[in-house]
């Protein structure tokens, strides 16, 4: 399996998240993938799990594409396994689930020490969760110029049969 960028932004030592997906469109220096996990995680699918799979269901929620930058010569409807390293993943979960929690609590904790009227600090919370949402976009954006946060073709598992 030559051409496979198997160790692109992993460091030594450090394991992946592994995962099916398939190629739904072609660009000039990748392919944009989608997840074959449409059901929200495991536990989600075995109905022990926190519900996303749920909301997708019920709600009919867009499945999510990510862009995998590769050289590899993939075709729409290729079935590929990608990964990720799990420390880029963890970081980038904390940023996206946590850091908004900390603007939401840190503007309510400080407009209520501040004023101490309950209107004021709704407000405050409001406006601390939409500073960080918008400090952990522009932040995310930075990364995804970085490509640390980019999976990384591991192998393709079946192949669309050309129609020549």
């Amino acid at each position: 399996m030559t051409g496979f960028d198997r160790s692109a932004g992993t460091p030594a030592g450090e394991g992946l998240v592994l995962e099916p997906a398939v190629v739904v469109a072609i660009e000039s220096g990748g392919a944009w993938l989608e997840s074959g996990a449409s059901g929200g995680c495991a536990n989600c699918r075995d109905g022990k799990g926190c519900g996303v799979s749920i909301f997708q269901r019920l709600f009919r929620l867009p499945r999510h594409r990510v862009y995998l930058p590769t050289s590899e010569p993939l075709s729409v409807g290729d079935h590929v396994v990608v990964g990720m390293s799990q420390r880029a993943l963890l970081e980038a979960s904390l940023w996206l689930y946590l850091a908004p929690l900390v603007g939401l609590l840190a503007g309510a904790i400080a407009l209520d020490l501040l004023f101490g009227d309950e209107f004021v600090t709704v407000v405050g919370a409001f406006a601390g969760l939409v500073l960080m949402l918008g400090f952990v976009r522009a932040r995310q954006r930075r990364q995804a110029r970085s490509g640390r946060f980019f999976p990384v073709l591991k192998e393709v598992t079946l192949r669309q049969a050309s129609d020549e």
